[in-house]
């Protein structure tokens, strides 16, 4: 896209939205000196303009001696703000604060800010919940043992977990092999999932049965072919590919049973860690669940039954990668996870921070830098709000 909006803003060079755009692709490509630049302009001519101070703070850790502290304040005080721009403000104003190490202050930003964006939407996490339930029991080891065989001749690798786990960060890693393209946050296999299980329903005829039941009786074979003739395009000619979108962990045993040479990694992160990292994150059309410290401690307990649940009935099908272990140990960890996905090691593996492949998650800013470890036990720094929390996984 970004030639494409080269010349756009050309031919309209004061256009906010068009230089946003813009200013994205430069981010997501990691050339966070022009994503500034343009973000700069962005916000000169529309000043308050939400997106552009909210990717703004994500460029790089802000300083004392430069960041835009004073003038997200400012934004935020105008009381004409529209609430998308607020919201967005919010978490940029939380994330700067954190930066320079003032985490009551960041924690209020931060409260304020998934309070208005929780405000806008319709949703019960317990929905979430009973759906894990439901696949959990749909799904147990009888089940399974009854499904008919999948499509084999195709070994693509899944990257499972939670958002804000390291899932992009494996995804990088497995990308630095040459015969390996990551196809990113696809949706693809639970959108093909879906297709096949209302075919078969509608086939079935069966009045009272619901999508779920009715897709134990889907042609896994067929499943697993249309998944890999909807990924081959983004393949480009290369032999595996990385799916890194973390709910298909929802579908663990559905993606083993369609696809049994599939590799499926999935990530594991101290359970704090994770629920402060979902809450401090701003997610576009997703993960509705990560805008009250309550419910995010409610969708990990059934994330965290469901992954329990997986391993139970798909014994050796699943490697756990720990976050932890990962930054402490990259080259011991990434030469297990490897070994895993049936691919070789080389030195280049841990290199992935200077690849010119774009990542457009939430995680692109630190993919663009070598692994660190200063976000392990960062909760702690905010441990009395995070309270709620622990006192739910407990």
């Amino acid at each position: 896209a970004r030639p494409l909006l080269q010349r756009a803003c050309e031919l309209l060079p004061d256009h906010p939205g068009l230089l946003h755009d813009l200013a994205l692709c430069h981010f997501y490509l990691n050339d966070m000196d022009e994503a500034d630049r343009l973000l700069g302009r962005v916000l000169q001519l529309a000043p308050g303009h939400g997106n552009a101070m909210h990717v703004r703070a994500q460029l790089r850790t802000q300083t004392a001696a430069s960041n835009h502290v004073e003038s997200l304040r400012r934004a935020l005080a105008r009381t004409d703000l529209p609430t998308h721009d607020r919201i967005l403000g919010g978490f940029a104003l939380a994330k700067e604060l954190e930066d320079l190490g003032e985490d009551e202050a960041a924690f209020a930003a931060l409260d304020e800010a998934a309070r208005l964006k929780r405000g806008t939407l319709q949703y019960d996490v317990q929905d979430e919940v009973e759906a894990m339930r439901d696949m959990v029991a749909t799904y147990d080891a009888a089940a399974l043992a009854k499904l008919p065989a999948g499509w084999g001749d195709a070994a693509p690798i899944f990257v499972v977990g939670l958002p804000r786990t390291g899932t992009t960060l494996v995804e990088r890693i497995l990308g630095m092999d040459p015969d390996t393209r990551s196809i990113g946050e696809a949706m693809e296999f639970p959108l093909k999932m879906g297709q096949q299980a209302e075919a078969t329903r509608v086939a079935r005829n069966v009045d009272d049965e619901t999508l779920l039941q009715a897709s134990l009786h889907m042609d896994f074979g067929a499943l697993g072919r249309a998944y890999l003739d909807a990924v081959q395009p983004m393949a480009r000619g290369r032999s595996r590919t990385v799916d890194k979108l973390p709910f298909n962990f929802l579908y663990c045993g559905l993606i083993h049973q369609a696809l049994p040479n599939a590799r499926i990694v999935h990530l594991t992160r101290d359970p704090l860690d994770t629920c402060y990292a979902i809450y401090k994150a701003y997610f576009i059309n997703l993960y509705h669940f990560s805008y009250r410290l309550e419910e995010i401690a409610e969708y990990f307990v059934a994330y965290r039954r469901t992954m329990d649940h997986w391993r139970a009935v798909l014994p050796g099908v699943i490697h756990d990668v720990s976050y932890e272990r990962l930054v402490a140990d990259p080259e011991g960890e990434s030469r297990r996870l490897l070994e895993f996905c049936g691919l070789p090691w080389h030195p280049g593996v841990l290199d992935f921070h200077r690849s010119s492949a774009a990542s457009t998650t939430a995680s692109s800013a630190q993919v663009g830098q070598p692994i660190y470890r200063s976000s392990v036990a960062k909760w702690r720094r905010v441990a009395r709000q995070m309270q709620p929390v622990l006192a739910r996984l407990q």
